[in-house]
């Protein structure tokens, strides 16, 4: 905890000029040039300090900063978290954390060819995540998954006019197809990953093809196919190729509507759908379930975000929603049905960066976990504030409620806090 102690210390120390450094900055940075006749050339915006830059590690002497301008980029984020289940007895407590670190190299920058560029993340997870004392069908924390270190992905990335994105390589179906825009505020993984679509995605990533055609710019046109049974720990070629792994097609159309021209009130509005191919297991109180060849479902989500001011492009004040719905076969998917809805603020706190939201949802589990007969259902809410106290340090805490966890469980209330560090 060496570095939180020493972003405390300094924001201690800094508190009470803090706006003022920041005005006295803007305007020393050039944003008032000089008279044209004054024979004076604006002086060339400084770099920030440590405490309002970017970085926790700052800009490495400048080394940061010339790499990203010759097509080289490195970004670190940590993330610990400790929550606590006050419902059982006694309260179960959990620590996990989560390390990603992602190299891009950008081939256009370096001088090659336009467009292009390859990623590649590293991901390491260690500890052990709450749903050990809460008994979710899924993972409750988005970090949440058990110890590993693994390449979570490798592609390459082609923009062609702007209008067509192609990514080939091991990557996140959520990137197109799964977390709505700010839904990543909350810590419940039920508010980026769709539960009833069994998306190839964190941890378990894979290999794929993805297309994005964009004929104009309020409309996406979006495919991928990929590997059918991902694993963790998995490099891809190891199970995508495989005898009866099968494939994952998924496919969806994004519609970009802004409520009023020129302003920065946005929405977003998608629809699609998926097909797998394997083996599934009907779900079903008969001694002898059929088995099946293929799996499918659709989903519909709806993101909009309406600025208090949205004509003034420095007010960042905000409110964003998010609905969704998201269907599959009861018969051979787990979570047949899944609804969820939040609201979220954006624009409290000294630096006008700070988040507060609310949201919650139910899905239906086709078998239920502590072996009660027949579906159930789960429903759970969320209610958080994002203390951002620098550009690279964040502090969240963060209560829920869960209702028959699993479907037949015992109700929780956990409460728990996420630090995040942009290193």
């Amino acid at each position: 905890m060496t570095a939180l102690t020493l972003v405390l210390l300094a924001l201690a120390q800094t508190a009470e000029p803090l706006d003022a450094g920041v005005a006295e900055a803007a305007v020393d940075g050039g944003a008032q040039e000089a008279p044209a006749d004054a024979g004076v050339e604006a002086e060339p915006e400084a770099p920030p300090d440590w405490l309002h830059g970017d970085h926790l590690t700052g800009e490495w002497g400048g080394a940061r900063t010339w790499l990203a301008e010759h097509g080289l980029t490195f970004d670190v984020v940590y993330a610990p978290e400790l929550f606590v289940n006050t419902s059982s007895r006694p309260a179960g407590v959990s620590l996990i954390g989560h390390l990603d670190v992602t190299v891009t190299l950008d081939v256009e920058q370096l001088g090659l060819w336009p467009g292009g560029k390859f990623v590649v993340n590293a991901q390491n997870n260690h500890g052990q995540g709450i749903n050990e004392f809460v008994g979710s069908v899924t993972e409750i924390s988005n970090i949440e998954a058990k110890p590993y270190t693994q390449l979570g992905e490798f592609f390459y990335e082609q923009s062609i006019l702007g209008k067509v994105l192609l990514r080939l390589g091991k990557q996140d179906a959520n990137r197109e197809f799964g977390t709505p825009r700010f839904g990543g505020n909350f810590i419940n993984n039920n508010f980026g990953m769709l539960p009833s679509s069994p998306l190839p995605s964190y941890p378990t990533n894979g290999l794929a093809a993805v297309a994005v055609v964009t004929p104009v710019e309020w409309l996406a046109i979006k495919a991928a196919i990929f590997e059918g049974t991902p694993k963790l720990n998995s490099v891809g070629f190891d199970t995508a190729f495989v005898p009866g792994a099968g494939h994952f097609l998924i496919g969806g159309v994004t519609v970009h509507h802004p409520f009023v021209k020129g302003s920065k009130n946005v929405g977003n509005t998608s629809i699609g759908g998926y097909r797998q191919s394997g083996s599934f297991e009907e779900f079903t109180e008969d001694p002898n379930p059929r088995t099946f060849s293929e799996s499918y479902g659709f989903f519909v989500q709806n993101d909009d975000r309406l600025y208090l001011n949205p004509m003034a492009e420095d007010d960042p004040r905000c409110f964003t929603f998010i609905t969704r719905v998201g269907w599959a076969q009861p018969d051979r998917a787990l979570i047949p049905l899944f609804v969820n809805a939040s609201l979220v603020y954006h624009g409290l706190g000294f630096r006008q960066d700070d988040t507060v939201g609310v949201g919650g949802g139910y899905f239906t589990v086709s078998r239920q976990v502590n072996g009660a007969s027949g579906p159930g259902g789960e429903v759970f809410v969320e209610v958080f504030y994002k203390l951002r106290l620098t550009k690279f340090f964040s502090l969240q805490p963060d209560v829920q409620y869960y209702r028959t966890p699993g479907g037949d469980g015992r109700d929780a209330l956990i409460a728990g806090m996420r630090l995040k560090f942009k290193l």
